[in-house]
């Protein structure tokens, strides 16, 4: 029988409350969280490195995956931003009138 690794100490964690942790939609490998420090962060848990993050202005209480190399989030802020990991460019793309606490994409009407 094989010993499946299910705890990782990333090198470079949040510096606060982490509000959401999701794995990537294809592979276990990616590792994308949400914290209260107002970043999202990718991690590559194989070679336990950050592979990217950006900021929100405000706590980011909610993150998720639209495809590999897509991410939603929002938060405190009011913001709904996407980022492209590939090419590092993150869109605002839209505004809530109080705090996002939720984010989940369908792939049904791609929103």
């Amino acid at each position: 029988m094989t010993d499946t690794k299910t705890e990782f100490k990333l090198k470079s964690p949040p510096e606060d409350g982490i509000t959401r942790v999701t794995f990537g939609p294809n592979s276990s490998q990616f590792l994308l969280v949400s914290s209260w420090d107002k970043k999202v962060r990718l991690y590559d848990i194989v070679s336990n490195n950050q592979r990217c993050a950006y900021s929100h202005t405000m706590p980011v209480l909610d993150c998720v995956f639209q495809d590999p190399i897509h991410v939603w989030s929002g938060g405190v802020d009011q913001v709904l931003k996407c980022y492209d990991i590939n090419s590092g460019s993150e869109v605002a793309v839209g505004n809530h009138d109080n705090a996002i606490k939720c984010v989940c994409y369908s792939g049904d009407v791609n929103v």
